[in-house]
């Protein structure tokens, strides 16, 4: 029965990384211009893991930030004080992905997520077959695919969150299988953890947790020379991003996170590092619990319900359960207690962002090991469900269910929300429109003021971005000056300046209406 599950598994996992590469495929259009993303994060780590694969750089000098005192930046990138753009985010997903593409070309950097989230949900199924059986295991494989917030980040392929946790639960597959190979399982796990470290170093210490219970469940079978290899293969993986990291911030702990407004090595990087990796945003239960019921709970509140149901079904027949699923259960609470409170404590700045944005708000896609967890319970739930079937209709009512579950799924997933795939890849056309038209009016060498549209016009064009309007952006308006001198400058406006005199003599001409926006050539 478990092999004809793993089989059956392996058909559904070709299906869904067909359906993830389409969605993550870029939007077709007659413009022939670099990939678009609608978060700029994945444009920033877009742009870096292709120069890195072109350059084997993470730097780019950028000369005319010595006279724009370092404004000219996308989002989510960040300068040196000799004016040289860097990578704002950590370095491992750049590097990995990056490293790949040196191999194999950068045509492929954009389906690596997707194929990692298919081996993720492979490894998710050995290790839930281990501790509870084969048959929830595949339920709960079949619930990964189709978990919104875990089909969404598998599609939104240059954010590191489905990439770092498919390479946890790969190592933790390894770790814990009996295997007669207890070396090269230990290595490959070895390698997956120091990989999935190097892409999300902030999540060490819960992650620190998990693995003292996968050592302490395991502890009978894994020998001194066992754990060697595997802390040995981990701290290879990791020597690149340190590396890098000492090499572009100048300090062997500092990421891409930490403002470099000062010189790195003036910077205290254990500082930073155990600041990232202890409550950054503070410890606000209060708030916690309010984010954790708004983007958790309720964000999916069918699943939701689904899994109090299993666990309240596993706690009735308390007695009757294995160890090892205890074991799953304490550690799930001490996971969830600590994200919870980890990110729920993190209160967003920029409204805007919270107000438009469902699955792509970053508390889901920081929670998805939280989602994931669950799912063993969501499964117990459906076959609680089940038993009110007939027997012989009993299994197939399970897939009806999962089927009547992918409605919804897919509903958010893919077009219910304006930031759900569909629309934000109907956006990204429109951007490589704008871009377009935008390139037509501008010379190459320019620089191009705007409001939230960085990612539409980078790389082809040098922007600042702003928050606000030029107009009211008098610290902008002081640095424009000097800038104009040495190169064709221009703004990209939400709507018309109600004023085309600014400060400091600065005149707006119009140039071009684009889509209700309208683009002045500041002089």
């Amino acid at each position: 029965m478990a092999k004809k599950h793993f089989l059956s598994l392996i058909v559904l996992s070709v299906i869904f990384l067909v359906i993830y590469v389409w969605l993550a495929s870029p939007a077709v259009t007659s413009f022939s211009l670099d990939n678009r993303f609608d978060w700029p994060d994945e444009t920033a780590n877009y742009f870096w893991t292709k120069n890195f694969a072109q350059t084997g750089e993470l730097s780019v000098f950028q000369p005319l930030n010595l006279s724009a005192q370092n404004q000219i930046h996308p989002r989510s990138f960040n300068v040196r004080s000799d004016g040289s753009l860097v990578p704002g985010s950590f370095l491992g997903l750049i590097l990995m992905y990056g490293f790949l593409a040196k191999i194999f070309g950068p045509w492929l950097i954009i389906y690596l997520t997707p194929i990692l989230s298919v081996l993720g949900v492979l490894a998710f199924y050995g290790i839930v077959k281990e501790i509870f059986d084969s048959r929830i295991a595949k339920i709960s494989a079949v619930l990964m695919f189709i978990n919104p917030a875990w089909w969404y980040y598998s599609v939104t392929t240059m954010l590191p969150n489905v990439a770092f946790v498919s390479l946890a639960l790969v190592s933790i597959f390894f770790l814990i299988r009996k295997s007669k190979h207890q070396f090269s399982s230990a290595i490959i796990s070895g390698l997956s953890l120091g990989l999935a470290v190097s892409v999300r170093p902030s999540e060490v210490i819960w992650l620190a947790g998990v693995y003292l219970a996968v050592f302490l469940y395991r502890r009978h079978g894994l020998k001194f020379i066992t754990l060697f290899y595997f802390f040995a293969a981990a701290a290879l993986m990791m020597l690149p991003t340190l590396y890098y990291q000492q090499l572009t911030f100048g300090n062997f702990l500092t990421s891409g996170y930490e403002q470099l407004n000062t010189e790195s090595s003036n910077v205290c990087g254990a500082c930073e590092l155990t600041k990232s990796l202890i409550l950054p945003f503070g410890f606000h239960p209060g708030l916690a619990t309010q984010n954790f019921w708004t983007h958790y709970l309720s964000r999916l509140w069918w699943l939701s319900l689904l899994s109090v149901l299993g666990l309240v079904s596993f706690l009735a027949k308390s007695s009757k359960q294995k160890n090892e699923i205890w074991g799953y259960l304490a550690l799930s609470a001490f996971v969830f207690s600590w994200l919870g409170i980890y990110y729920g404590s993190w209160q967003f700045a920029d409204q805007l962002t919270v107000n438009l944005n469902t699955l792509g708000l970053s508390y889901v896609r920081y929670w998805l090991p939280l989602y994931l967890l669950a799912l063993p319970f969501t499964a117990m739930g459906l076959m609680w469900l089940s038993n009110f079937i007939r027997l012989k209709w009993r299994r197939a009512s399970i897939g009806v269910m999962l089927i009547l579950l992918l409605y919804p799924a897919a509903k958010l997933t893919l077009h219910d929300q304006a930031d759900s795939i569909l629309p934000v890849k109907a956006r990204i056309a429109v951007y490589k429109k704008e871009a377009a038209e935008i390139n037509q009016v501008t010379p190459s060498d320019a620089v191009v003021v705007t409001v939230r549209k960085d990612k539409v016009l980078f790389p082809e064009r040098q922007v600042i971005h702003s928050f606000e309007p030029l107009s009211q952006n008098l610290e902008l308006q002081t640095i424009l000056p000097k800038l104009i001198k040495e190169t064709p400058v221009y703004y990209l406006a939400l709507m018309a300046e109600p004023n085309l005199e600014l400060s400091n003599g600065l005149i707006l001409t119009p140039v071009k209406n684009v889509d209700g926006m309208v683009l002045y050539q500041i002089q």
